[in-house]
């Protein structure tokens, strides 16, 4: 997320809008935006109906694998905050751009946690990127 709230003004200039969803309950909302400093609308889908509809799979095996462990072992390294476990750690997520007429541009599914779409890509999807 920091990546993408990193590029907020740019994001505005194209007169896109940022929308996070998460499954994690009401209670944590609040935090986390406080903890990432996302200035973008976070919408909650307790049912996972979105997570379902879009095809994001709950994986253990990839949610734990080689390249997200490394990931925690460098961030506790580099004394980064983990933010811990709130909640379902097998729950995997994606990056969609859909353009104002409702047509998804960029659907990516992550195979992993660290799997994530490059900001570069996104940005480059947006009107005048």
């Amino acid at each position: 997320m920091a990546q993408v709230v990193a590029h907020y003004e740019q994001i505005q200039a194209a007169n896109a809008n940022v929308v996070t969803v998460s499954f994690g309950p009401a209670q944590w909302a609040p935090i986390w935006l406080q903890e990432t400093q996302s200035p973008f609308p976070l919408l909650l889908d307790v049912e996972r109906v979105a997570y379902r509809a879009y095809g994001l799979d709950a994986s253990a095996r990839r949610a734990w694998s080689g390249q997200n462990l490394l990931y925690y072992a460098r961030a506790k390294l580099q004394g980064r905050e983990t933010f811990g476990n709130r909640g379902d750690t097998n729950q995997l997520g994606g990056d969609f751009v859909i353009d104002p007429n409702g047509i998804i541009r960029l659907a990516h599914p992550s195979y992993e946690p660290t799997d994530r779409t490059a900001v570069s890509t996104v940005l480059s999807l947006l009107p005048g990127g």
